[in-house]
């Protein structure tokens, strides 16, 4: 599991952020291209289901019926399993 919080786009027409994450890099600032997203309506997410002891790429882009370009990356380990 991972939880992000990001500061929230001015823009008013903005009603969902779109949360793009995956194992390997996107390997360019801006680029959305990231195995899995998930869209959330509110400035934070709480991803599930990852594998434990793994590195995970984590970008957002802003939506409004189109998407922005996506945040700066940030990157993770999640915990070690839980035997």
């Amino acid at each position: 599991m991972a939880s992000l919080e990001w500061d929230p786009v001015a823009d008013p027409t903005v009603y969902a952020y779109n949360v793009h994450f995956g194992k390997q890099s996107s390997g360019q600032a801006g680029s959305c291209n990231y195995e899995e997203s998930v869209s959330v309506s509110s400035p934070s997410a709480t991803i599930t289901g990852l594998d434990p002891n793994t590195t995970y790429y984590f970008s957002v882009s802003a939506y409004n019926g189109l998407d922005s370009a996506c945040s700066n990356e940030v990157s993770t380990v999640t915990p070690p399993s839980q035997t």
